[in-house]
């Protein structure tokens, strides 16, 4: 392949750039070729270079196609290097441990009153359907998301006091909660994930080898990686180029912030935002429906993708009553066009009510990045667990970890979005004659 004209500025620029790629625009390819010129031009050695993604298997695929010896890491293999370097030892724990320490803390209260407490909370909140006779799981799921973001947030005592009466009851248990968390890693000499990257950041005080950081998928980064990140930056007066797309930041209720990517002009100085215009994946005019329909959020930057490709009907809607002989039917016809065939739902469960078949299925977020010659979206009904999902966040969560608000269900556009742009040629949604998702009638109206 050859470097379209965006992509060759990307590779060519050197200041500290945020590169705005759009799905299918080659994003990848353009990282991997500007390592090369970076090297190949004198600009930077091997080791001087730090590449920084989100997975592991974005890590691996990123170091078969580069095929040179610089450092890619993720966040967490970053931290655990420098933690390393300064002989920093701990234990490392995973993040079902919070979930763990949770559990024993309710169970080693046997408090008449706070079981009260409890049954009132969820009943006030309508959760009381979740309730398991006194283990309160979706209670401890709460708690234990509230102070993962809390953590990913880098925030302390004064946010959670800041936003007490968001809700009362769960700050007081969250806090206690935190405390003995905190007290149990602390007497085992512990960290748990995110204490990797804020300890990390904190001990980072010295001059590395690195002149260019190179960050993927940075639509997605959290505050403390972002953090870490431009301490690195700072002390080794380095040059910071990170890459990602606004439409495709999907992993707010871990703890990512997109409004990093958007301020990032402001965040880091004298910095360039340039685009990647052209995709290879989608065509023209699947491209321009799911850009109309993602431009419905106030907050995303406008895009002017092209694509060479032209299919006058790229998007097919399937309405069925019984959606496993719909389904079957479907999966058939498509099969007999073209085999690579990406079946994607919104929930982990969507896929019992549809298929017995042996299918390719992932839910939207497991999918991005990927691609298939064809797509098949499931389950499109207007429903509590439908897409788009309709469960309100915790006033708390809310509190300390504001969701997009600048139109409705603006994530979850994002992740439509998602699921639109994984075909190479048709998209074939699957909707519900009754209770159809308010998505599809948006998205007919455009079509139309």
């Amino acid at each position: 392949m050859e470097l379209d004209k965006y992509q060759l500025k990307a590779v060519k620029t050197l200041g500290n750039t945020l590169l705005i790629a759009g799905a299918g625009a080659g994003k990848t390819f353009t990282i991997v070729k500007k390592i090369e010129y970076l090297i190949n031009n004198n600009i930077c050695k091997e080791p001087e270079i730090l590449v920084i993604s989100f997975t592991n298997k974005s890590v691996d695929d990123l170091k078969r196609k580069i095929n040179k010896n610089i450092d890619i890491y993720t966040f967490h293999k970053l931290a655990i290097h420098i933690l390393e370097d300064y002989n920093v030892t701990y234990n490392l724990v995973n993040d079902s441990y919070l979930t763990y320490i949770t559990n024993e803390f309710f169970q080693t209260l046997n408090d008449e009153t706070m079981q009260i407490e409890i049954l009132k909370y969820f009943k006030e909140y309508n959760y009381s359907k979740f309730l398991d006779s006194f283990k309160y799981k979706e209670f401890i799921k709460l708690i234990t998301t509230i102070i993962k973001i809390y953590k990913t947030n880098d925030l302390n005592k004064e946010d959670i006091i800041k936003n007490y009466y968001q809700d009362k009851f769960l700050s007081k248990y969250m806090y206690i909660i935190k405390n003995v968390y905190d007290a149990d890693l602390k007497s085992n000499n512990s960290y748990d994930f995110d204490d990797l990257i804020i300890n990390a950041t904190n001990i980072l005080d010295k001059f590395y080898k690195y002149k260019f950081i190179i960050v993927d998928e940075f639509q997605d980064t959290s505050i403390i990686r972002f953090n870490l990140v431009n301490k690195l930056r700072m002390l080794n007066k380095a040059t910071l180029f990170v890459v990602g797309d606004d439409y495709q930041s999907i992993y707010h209720f871990s703890g990512c912030d997109i409004n990093l990517f958007l301020d990032f002009p402001k965040l880091i100085p004298n910095s360039q935002v340039l685009y990647l215009k052209n995709t290879y994946r989608n065509s023209q005019e699947l491209i321009n429906i799911a850009a109309s329909f993602i431009m419905k959020n106030k907050r995303q930057l406008k895009k002017d993708l092209i694509s060479n490709k032209h299919i006058t009907k790229p998007i097919e809607f399937i309405y069925y009553l019984n959606p496993k002989k719909a389904f079957k039917k479907l999966y058939k016809k498509v099969k007999n066009i073209n085999e690579d065939i990406l079946v994607l739902g919104r929930n982990n469960f969507d896929i019992k009510k549809f298929s017995d078949e042996d299918v390719n299925y992932l839910t939207v977020h497991s999918s991005k990045g990927l691609e298939a010659e064809n797509v098949i979206l499931i389950n499109m009904i207007d429903d509590t667990f439908g897409f788009p999902n309709k469960i309100n966040n915790n006033k708390l969560l809310e509190g300390i970890h504001p969701s997009d608000k600048s139109y409705a269900y603006a994530e979850e556009r994002r992740l439509f979005y998602v699921a639109l742009t994984r075909t190479k040629n048709k998209v074939y949604i699957m909707v519900p004659i009754i209770k159809k998702s308010i998505f599809i009638k948006e998205l007919k109206k455009m079509i139309k």
